[in-house]
């Protein structure tokens, strides 16, 4: 497979799965070999790093990684609004399955593939931490009145932050809020005004997230995958749970 199809692929399978209340793109991403360039990609655009002018964009960014991945997640999105409703009402059971057993996958990866089990272990503490944060998020049951615009934000900056980082997706991060009925109908109904807060937490996570996680995994990469293989194991008990 040529690198542009890879990274095509790669970008159709996020763009799959953020759209199922289900898995996080980021789990997809880091299965494909491609997340740290997906998240050094969003980290120029940081405030603290941004420049505004062409050479400082075509210096740092990577037009041949990014734009098939890009091109990959719109045309999925596009493609898999119908698929996932179908799979949904009559394959529900079986969706499940399937999504537990990728986040599964990519726990393997992280932690035996990618390095010896040796090296991994030694981050055991660092596991079972994300582990029992995304556990505590996977049976939250906590539903808001997110007619406030300062809960939107915060329903924005969950939801994108839940994007960046493996393990659920930030459309079951909304399912578990009990918003997501709502911002689906927003978009549908083009209801800007409610749209807005939402948007504005999203642009927050967007700013910040990206460069802490950069900074994570240029600090210690196992480290962080271990971390991230725990959320992502935690995670498992949402797909259940919240994915109907």
């Amino acid at each position: 497979m040529s690198k542009v199809s890879h990274k095509f692929l790669a970008g159709f399978c996020m763009g799959i799965a953020e759209i199922t209340p289900g898995i996080s793109g980021a789990t997809i991403a880091g299965l494909f070999n491609v997340y740290k360039e997906f998240v050094t990609f969003l980290h120029v655009f940081s405030p603290i790093k941004l420049k505004p002018n062409l050479k400082y964009f075509s210096d740092e960014i990577n037009f041949s990684f990014i734009i098939p991945l890009l091109l990959g997640m719109i045309i999925s999105v596009y493609l898999s609004a119908y698929a996932i409703d179908y799979f949904r009402n009559n394959y529900l059971y079986e969706l499940k399955i399937f999504l537990s057993a990728v986040m599964l996958v990519a726990v393997i990866k992280n932690c035996v593939l990618d390095q010896s089990l040796n090296d991994s272990f030694i981050y055991l503490f660092d596991f079972i931490l994300g582990l029992i944060l995304a556990i505590i998020i996977s049976l939250s049951l906590v539903e808001l009145d997110f007619n406030n615009i300062f809960l939107l934000i915060l329903a924005g900056l969950m939801a994108f932050t839940a994007f960046l980082l493996p393990g659920i997706s930030g459309s079951l991060v909304l399912v578990i809020l009990g918003v997501y009925g709502n911002i689906t109908t927003a978009i549908k109904d083009f209801d800007v005004i409610f749209l807005v807060p939402f948007i504005v937490g999203m642009v927050i996570s967007f700013l910040i997230i990206p460069a802490q996680i950069i900074k994570m995994i240029n600090s210690n990469e196992v480290k962080t995958k271990v971390f991230f293989s725990g959320l992502i194991l935690g995670s498992v008990p949402a797909v259940w749970l919240h994915l109907s």
